[in-house]
């Protein structure tokens, strides 16, 4: 049974750095609201190479490490990853991902869609400005950061 596509240690390498990154950075990312959302970066990334159970289970320990360092919405943030990395996994033949052009707007649209779901899922009410204005921007620039990262490390691994 293959768990992975073909070139899995590139991509294992890529979620890993990501992953490392994102709590390595932790401190500045609560601090500016907008910073890039590397964790759900590299969820993405390695959804796009998984298949669906297998990516649902790597949403749910990274939500559970998630909310391991910010001690709110265990439950919420781990579930939200976990559809994430489902959906993310069951859309990638949709979206032709292995182009580079598409593996952008594959970042953008599912990181924008989880950080919406997990402003709409956290306990105390929706935040609107958070949903319709910092979701966006930090879209934006996880799909910039870990498609650069994801295309670095494509023409420098991969043949």
């Amino acid at each position: 049974m293959r768990i992975l596509r073909r070139g899995w240690s590139a991509d294992a390498f890529v979620v890993g750095a990501l992953v490392i990154l994102h709590f390595t950075l932790y401190r500045l990312s609560v601090q500016w609201p907008a910073a890039p959302n590397l964790l759900i970066g590299g969820l993405l990334l390695g959804a796009l190479r998984m298949r669906a159970g297998y990516a649902a289970f790597l949403g749910f320990v990274l939500g559970v490490l998630e909310a391991a360092m910010g001690l709110e919405g265990l439950g919420t943030i781990s579930i939200v990853l976990a559809l994430v990395g489902y959906f993310g996994a069951r859309s990638r033949d949709l979206l032709f991902a292995d182009a580079r052009h598409y593996v952008f707007m594959y970042l953008f649209v599912g990181t924008w869609i989880a950080e919406v779901s997990l402003v709409l899922a956290m306990p105390g009410g929706p935040d609107m400005l958070g949903a319709l204005v910092l979701a966006p921007v930090s879209a934006l620039g996880t799909a910039l950061v870990c498609g650069a990262v994801e295309s670095v490390v494509a023409a420098v691994w991969r043949p």
